[in-house]
């Protein structure tokens, strides 16, 4: 298949276009700099543009049997709202046959007035009137967030992984590897376009990830269980106000609505994609820690 993948040049996006490839199909992606436009990996193509371009978005769709649209990080909604339009119209011109909708984080059914979780209800609306065939895969927490290139040097140089989740009770994880899994598997299932699957299934307490990593790195690492208040003032020092509070918000969310999103049917949508989630050990073993 020739599949179009949104942020191929991303975490999420760069994981999902690695994995489709790997399973011998074709990826093409925008960027949005013409210098940036060659990706240097086989099967992975760069055309210039972004998601508040019609045309260009029309362009990379050509010949394209499937696309996959994580949703890009943007935090207000009416952008969001018409870049998941633009998106559509141009799917729709295209023929596409199938759509996978990552949507980067926990799916409620009514609005919850943090608008990180709200673009993502608006968005799901709009897919659904569509008429095009839909598979929306929705993740919750990224353990790899855990690892990203501003926390390591926190583990290794201080012994303590801070996170705005529980030190003693679980919550719900999943690997950025294990996201390209699912999508990779649903590109092979149109026939459940149309659902709303929960990806992911890990439940681990913040104790028990510090654990592992202290286990792989032979150093003792501490999990510091902060707020999401607390979370956000660290994260506006290097990101700013509204994308520091709106991350924020996604946390603020699963301690509103713990029991629904600890609840959800993981063990379903395992069985309909044939996934096992990573274990513990093995997400650990596969980051470069320094």
């Amino acid at each position: 298949m020739k599949v179009f993948v949104s942020g191929a040049a991303g975490f999420q996006g760069g994981n999902i276009a690695h994995k489709i490839i790997k399973a011998g199909n074709e990826v093409v992606s925008l960027r949005r700099k013409p210098e940036d436009a060659n990706s240097g990996i086989e099967g992975l193509t760069f055309q210039v543009g972004d998601f508040s371009d019609v045309v260009a978005l029309s362009s990379a769709f050509q010949g394209v049997d499937a696309a996959v649209f994580t949703m890009p990080l943007v935090f207000d909604k009416s952008v969001s709202s018409e870049y998941t339009a633009n998106f559509i119209e141009a799917a729709k011109g295209a023929g596409v046959d199938l759509i996978i909708f990552n949507t980067t984080s926990d799916l409620p059914k009514e609005n919850t007035g943090y608008a990180v979780i709200d673009m993502k209800v608006s968005a799901q609306k709009l897919f659904d009137e569509s008429g095009l065939n839909v598979i929306t895969l929705t993740p919750d927490i990224y353990v790899d967030n855990m690892s990203a290139p501003w926390s390591i040097p926190v583990i290794i140089g201080e012994g303590v992984l801070p996170y705005p989740v529980s030190a003693t009770e679980k919550s719900p994880f999943i690997s950025h590897s294990d996201l390209a899994d699912y999508v990779v598997s649903a590109l092979s299932h149109p026939e459940l376009a149309g659902k709303v699957l929960p990806i992911g299934g890990n439940f681990w307490t913040g104790n028990e990830i510090a654990a592992a990593i202290s286990k792989h790195l032979n150093k003792e690492v501490q999990f510091i269980s902060v707020t999401p208040d607390d979370f956000q003032a660290e994260l506006a020092k290097s990101f700013g106000e509204v994308p520091a509070t709106e991350i924020s918000n996604a946390y603020r969310n699963l301690n509103k609505d713990y029991d629904r999103i600890m609840n959800k049917d993981f063990s379903e949508t395992n069985k309909l994609l044939a996934i096992e989630p990573q274990k513990l050990e093995d997400w650990v073993a596969s980051i470069s820690w320094h």
